[in-house]
């Protein structure tokens, strides 16, 4: 794949060109703002991580690979557009890795605070690109990644060696961290989680942070934490948003929705009312925010019946609780049907009005903090309240 571009000279400057643009587009943007960034960005081109990929369904959803005989110019126009390309999918269909959008991973280096002299832990190797922008900035030596996919790192270390870097690449389970290059300056993760990794803690010096994307079903944002003495961290959620695909671990705890229970959720008899709360409240992401922090558990997503009406439902598993709304229809009122020991659509209700008479908080206006113990809150300051970490 690289000898095409590198022995074809047009090949290789429409690269570089297209590679340029996308560096003055992030910089122009505010996404890099640190110049030793943009020149990592500059130095290890995207297209060597990227040799066949989907692109997301926005963008139509096409296979492209430079080995596949699609067209290099096609390809490498794909490559260099601000959009994450999926790489990797399960027997499922569904993809468990990505190259992420060049705006995303500029966003998770400038807010890591990584700086020459750091050590640092990426957790989710995924194509490489990522620990390859690490490598040239921080040094191999400082650069340790991990991903639980065996073909991940395989296929990273064979791209790194291709530009001359020998970052630590293993297969490992990023919940439990790195213990043996431990202890980092920063840990970077590219997943998801739900909760912190209490393993994390104590693989990361006093001092030092963690950055990762926190979220739920309804929503979540980028919250870095700093670690103390005593073991415990805190910090803040920040107004950059990402949204990454969860980790994937073998330890982590995912409550996993019964089928029975979501055939519940769009067809059982309840209780109905009316309402004049619209599922669509929840594009709203500072709402959905503090939403999913008030309803611990509950899992949400929208549910087409064949030949019927299209539902947003809401589940809670441990419970057995759900709620739906018909999201088809534009009306101010909905009705909505509930079952369970929960009423989870009065819980949203309650939590809108909550997020009205706080003046509708952003997500940035929250703190984070975990115990050495390993407890977990959300706080809002300027309201005095907290909330269990209960994405």
């Amino acid at each position: 794949m690289t000898d095409v571009i590198e022995q074809d000279s047009r090949l290789s400057q429409l690269a570089a060109d297209l590679n340029t643009d996308l560096v003055e587009g992030l910089e122009t943007s505010g996404k890099l703002t640190t110049r030793a960034w943009g020149a990592a960005f500059e130095d290890v081109p995207r297209h060597l991580f990227a040799p066949r990929f989907t692109l997301p369904d926005n963008l139509g959803g096409m296979v492209l690979g430079i080995a596949d005989g699609t067209r290099p110019e096609e390809w490498l126009n794909a490559v260099y557009h601000d959009e994450a390309l999926l790489t990797i999918f399960d027997e499922r269909e569904m993809v468990t890795t990505s190259c992420s959008a060049p705006s995303v991973v500029a966003i998770m280096l400038e807010s890591s605070q990584a700086a020459e002299g750091d050590t640092v832990l990426e957790i989710g190797t995924g194509t490489g690109w990522t620990a390859g922008l690490l490598s040239h900035r921080l040094g191999p030596d400082a650069v340790t990644s991990v991903d639980i996919d065996p073909r991940c790192v395989r296929e990273a270390r064979e791209r790194l060696d291709h530009l001359g870097f020998a970052p630590t690449l293993a297969v490992a389970d990023g919940y439990l961290g790195y213990p043996t290059r431990a202890q980092y300056d920063r840990i970077i993760a590219t997943t998801s989680l739900r909760k912190v990794p209490p393993a994390w803690l104590t693989q990361v010096r006093p001092g030092g942070t963690i950055l990762a994307d926190m979220r739920g079903d309804f929503a979540g944002n980028l919250a870095r934490l700093t670690v103390s003495e005593d073991g415990s961290a805190s910090g803040h959620f920040l107004r950059e948003r990402v949204n990454f695909m969860p980790l994937r671990s073998n330890k982590e705890e995912h409550v996993r929705e019964l089928s029975e229970l979501a055939s519940r959720a769009v067809s059982a008899p309840g209780q109905q009312r009316r309402t004049s709360l619209a599922p669509a409240a929840l594009r709203t992401w500072d709402f959905a925010f503090l939403a999913q922090l008030s309803m611990p558990e509950t899992r949400a997503g929208r549910v087409r019946i064949d030949g019927g009406p299209m539902y947003y439902c809401l589940t809670d598993p441990r419970s057995e609780s759900w709620a739906r709304v018909d999201a088809d229809t534009d009306d101010t009122e909905h009705e909505v049907t509930q079952g369970g020991d929960r009423r989870l659509w009065d819980e949203l209700e309650t939590a809108h009005e909550l997020w009205t008479r706080l003046n509708q908080p952003s997500p940035a206006d929250f703190a984070i903090t975990v115990s050495a113990a390993g407890e977990q809150a959300v706080s809002l300051p300027d309201a005095d309240r907290q909330w269990a970490l209960s994405f």
